[in-house]
């Protein structure tokens, strides 16, 4: 039995040789995260030494003397359980500032930064920017005798799809930059006034004769044709020094270069959209530049004068060019205050149009949602069609004023036009049998106020010129801003049109004589950042003196050389509703639109 107890003793022994040192007890993970803020995380405090023999089994040693606190050593990592969680704030996590960021996060590949989404290229040669809006519409008139006009001549109320458009920008170098974009939106819808058949004549232009044929048409189809809005290229090797070429707003108003985007109003003016720039963009070159402070700009260049999407009619060119300046600008008292951005602009637009080869028609008049009180075009004393169209010289200058004072903004341009005119019947636009010859002038303006009740300037931004697209990543983020804004608007036209005061016979039936127009305005809109609008706008017009272009009864009234515009109840066929054909001149019109852009 001795000799047993010796032997077991002996084996006890060397198992407790070989086994492996013993580990303290390690702490268990916490389970929550407040606990997990609360628990020393690992490296606070040095692990004590690891145990061996067959004394680790019966008693633990003894802890470590302290190091010291001005160099301790690293701790290795625990060998069990999830690492703990660094120690910050249980319900708001720290926010990171421009100035905190590294380097790869401040000038990321991709992303959004100010405005606008981007991707670039790792040695930032290339950017692309990635832009698109949708405006959805709502319009609505009130007047005496619009429930009863003709399918032709109805103002419907309705939705509308006022623009639905992509864009992609870019640069490269830093000193190219450029632009595309494409309009999706339905811009009219064919024969309103459902008629079954129309006729289809091709003319003879040396000897007018025509040769007439009849087709079926559909009624009331959808006239949905994309097509290209900014389209252009710029060179810029210095901010004083810019080309670009392509299309895009024509330099003329300051209205016609500020972005639909950022419009207080949904749509311009009625100076600036009817005889400023009506055909708003233009095909051409720009030589460009503004001052490192912006105190300056200046643009200046030659276009096909036609129009957008459409090639040089004539071989000949328009010049058009713009100043402004802010003096304010440089200013030290003025350096935080939004009184900096006043400005002061000047406009001029010159061309001309061959009278044999240009056969498009002077642009309608109308009012914000579409109404024309003046078309260029109607029948003459022998019943037939007779054109109004763009002939000659055409000549356009403008004033503009901008002053924005603490939350209020005022603005105001004025607008004087020249254009020169022919006549010629339907079918020989395009012949040498010009009717007469003629002129088109007058002047429009407008002054506007707008109020932040919510926000401010920095909301929308103030008034651009529509520079190519450039961003700057080193910029510190700026905060996203809701904004509440107040708008009026009171704007006049007046203008005269002789048809005949350059050459030729006088008919009966054309319409010499003046257009007076006066409106007014009113508008709020809810600014979710410059991204997204929520807008309502009530407009006002008045055509004093207006009458129908006929007699509604025997010695009734008529239109005369004294007021040329219509108002919608003069559209009214004879003894429909002859007391609103004879005495309304007015009528209102509300706008709203709920619009998304980038």
């Amino acid at each position: 039995m001795a000799v047993l107890l010796a032997s077991m003793a002996l084996t006890t022994g060397a198992r407790a040789q070989e086994s492996p040192p013993l580990l303290p007890p390690q702490p268990r993970p916490p389970s929550t995260w407040a606990a997990a803020q609360t628990a020393s995380p690992p490296g606070d405090s040095p692990r004590p030494p690891l145990a061996s023999g067959p004394a680790a089994a019966a008693t633990a040693a003894p802890p470590p003397a302290p190091t010291p606190t001005t160099a301790p050593p690293p701790a290795p990592p625990p060998e069990s359980g999830p690492p703990l969680l660094p120690r910050v704030s249980p319900t708001v996590l720290p926010a990171t500032s421009s100035a905190q960021r590294g380097p790869s996060e401040a000038v990321a590949n991709g992303g959004y930064h100010n405005g606008l989404f981007y991707l670039r290229s790792s040695d930032d040669v290339f950017r692309l920017y990635v832009q698109g809006r949708v405006h959805v519409d709502h319009y609505a008139w009130f007047g005496p005798g619009l429930s009863q006009l003709t399918p032709d001549q109805a103002l419907k109320d309705g939705f509308l799809l006022r623009r639905a458009r992509l864009e992609m920008a870019g640069e490269f170098f830093r000193m190219w930059q450029w632009q595309v974009g494409a309009e999706f939106a339905p811009s009219s819808a064919d024969n309103v006034a459902a008629n079954t058949a129309s006729t289809s004549c091709k003319v003879d232009p040396t000897s007018s004769l025509l040769t007439c044929s009849t087709r079926q048409n559909p009624v009331d189809a959808p006239s949905a044709k994309p097509a290209p809005t900014d389209a252009f290229i710029n060179f810029a090797p210095s901010p004083w020094a810019n080309v670009q070429v392509g299309q895009f707003f024509l330099p003329f108003t300051l209205e016609n270069r500020i972005s639909d985007n950022t419009m207080p109003f949904l749509e311009r003016s009625m100076a600036v959209r009817n005889i400023g720039a009506p055909l708003q963009r233009e095909i051409g070159a720009m030589f460009w530049g503004e001052s490192p402070d912006r105190s300056v700009y200046y643009a200046a260049g030659v276009f096909n004068g036609d129009g957008p999407n459409r090639p040089n009619a004539d071989s000949r060119y328009d010049f058009a060019a713009r100043f402004l300046a802010r003096p304010f600008a440089t200013s030290v008292a003025s350096a935080t205050s939004p009184s900096k951005w006043t400005q002061i602009g000047a406009s001029v637009h010159v061309g001309s149009r061959d009278a044999t080869q240009v056969g498009y028609d002077m642009p309608s008049l109308t009012t914000q949602e579409g109404f024309a009180f003046w078309k260029p075009t109607y029948t003459d004393s022998f019943g037939r069609l007779i054109h109004i169209i763009p002939s000659a010289t055409q000549v356009a200058v403008a004033g503009d004023l901008y002053v924005p004072i603490e939350n209020f903004d005022f603005t105001g341009e004025l607008i004087y036009v020249d254009y020169n005119t022919r006549e010629a019947v339907d079918g020989l636009q395009l012949s040498p049998f010009t009717e007469r010859t003629g002129a088109f002038k007058g002047y429009g303006y407008y002054a506007q106020v707008d109020y932040w009740i919510l926000g401010d300037h920095e909301v929308t931004g103030y008034p651009s010129y529509q520079r190519p697209l450039h961003l700057d990543l080193k910029a510190a983020p700026k905060p996203a801003q809701h904004g509440l804004q107040a708008l009026a608007r009171f704007e006049q036209m007046h203008l005269t049109y002789g048809g005949a005061s350059r050459g030729g016979a006088v008919d009966s039936k054309t319409p010499n004589g003046d257009i007076d127009v006066t409106a007014l305005t009113l508008g709020v809109n809810y600014w979710a950042t410059r991204h997204l609008r929520v807008s309502i706008n009530y407009g006002y017009y008045l055509f004093p003196d207006s009458e129908p272009t006929s007699a509604s009864a025997k010695g009734g009234p008529a239109q005369s050389a004294s007021q040329r515009a219509v108002s919608p109840a003069q559209n009214l066929p004879k003894g429909v509703d002859d007391s609103a054909r004879d005495g309304s001149h007015d009528l209102h019109e509300v706008s709203m639109r709920v619009g998304v852009q980038f």
